[in-house]
């Protein structure tokens, strides 16, 4: 009689998924992997998924995620967390539209809201830096007190601007090419980003925060700085996208504005293959990462599944993340 095959035993399966997780080729091309495995599978099961109009609704409803994820990289390759950014956004949002409603103007309107939005970052990053207080604590502080001042500057549950050149912002498309200026600004955030992390001695004062604050500060680098630059610059990128989230839909509610986009952006940067305990900010892994984070809900979406499932696939998908980034 033949031999029949034997199971695979535990120890097998856990051998196989230790070399899966520590081989090179999954370490910086996974994220693109589970993004062309996502795209694949849908489209092959999702009627009309592979259109104009799917990348365009992936983009629009996952322009925040994206822009709020970019300043996330730089906050956990730095060491550190930030669950207050939905608040900020809230803050950034509620400022601009509350001056505009004012008659302010436009474009000072913004830049208060994003000058808001960026004060925000510096006293998150003054408290972690100066004081040491752990980011979690700092951020969490951050993220109930900006709810509230959102609500509290709005004076009223929301602000309509439909019709009004604030409106018109959200939905302006470049002359002659037709292409949103969501596109825009993240191409630009995106190329800012990535000059800053590959071309610039801050991304390597960050890197070394990340990894050994102490000798950071030993060799001469101004953690204090480099870690409130580090805050600002995020809350900046969730300051313009609550402004941008906010103008195509013509209105500011602060207790929705920005809801649950942290999860969402910590996700995506887990993803993207930036290490949880600080290191090297993997920029265009972020890119996917939200990518993907929002391909989910847009997937889910198509396929008339109920929303929940969307949170559960994407805790799955960060779970793995995580798991793929330990060293043992």
């Amino acid at each position: 009689m033949g031999s029949s095959a034997k199971p695979p035993t535990p120890s097998t399966l856990g051998s196989f998924a230790r070399s899966l997780r520590q081989s090179r080729f999954v370490k910086n091309y996974g994220t693109l992997i589970v993004f062309l495995l996502l795209i694949g599978v849908s489209a092959c099961f999702t009627p009309g998924f592979l259109s104009a109009g799917t990348l365009e609704n992936t983009l629009f409803q996952g322009f925040a995620v994206m822009l709020v994820a970019l300043g996330m990289t730089l906050v956990m390759s730095s060491g550190g967390i930030d669950i207050s950014v939905g608040s900020i956004m809230a803050v950034s949002a509620a400022v601009a539209a509350r001056l505009y409603d004012a008659d302010t103007g436009l474009v000072p309107s913004i830049a208060a809201g994003i000058l808001a939005a960026g004060l925000c970052g510096l006293f998150n990053g003054i408290l972690i830096s100066k004081f040491k207080i752990q980011p979690i604590i700092v951020t969490l502080v951050t993220m109930i007190e900006c709810r509230g001042l959102a609500q509290t500057i709005l004076g009223k549950p929301s602000i309509s601007f439909s019709f009004t050149s604030f409106n018109a912002l959200g939905h302006y498309r470049i002359p002659g090419t037709g292409i949103p200026i969501q596109v825009v600004i993240l191409v630009v955030a995106v190329g800012m980003m990535l000059f800053v992390a590959k071309k610039t001695v801050f991304a390597k004062h960050v890197e070394a925060i990340g990894e050994n604050p102490r000798a950071a500060r030993l060799v001469g680098i101004n953690v204090v700085f480099t870690t409130a630059a580090v805050y600002v610059l995020c809350s900046i990128l969730c300051g313009v996208a609550g402004i941008m989230q906010a103008a195509p839909t013509g209105n500011v509610i602060a207790n929705v504005m920005g809801r649950y986009v942290e999860l969402d952006a910590i996700a995506a940067v887990a993803i993207g293959g930036t290490p949880f305990s600080g290191g090297r900010p993997r920029i265009l892994g972020t890119v996917f990462g939200a990518v993907v984070v929002q391909l989910i809900t847009v997937i889910v979406n198509m396929n008339n599944i109920q929303y929940e499932y969307s949170l559960i696939l994407k805790a799955v998908v960060l779970i793995v993340a995580v798991w793929a980034q330990r060293e043992k």
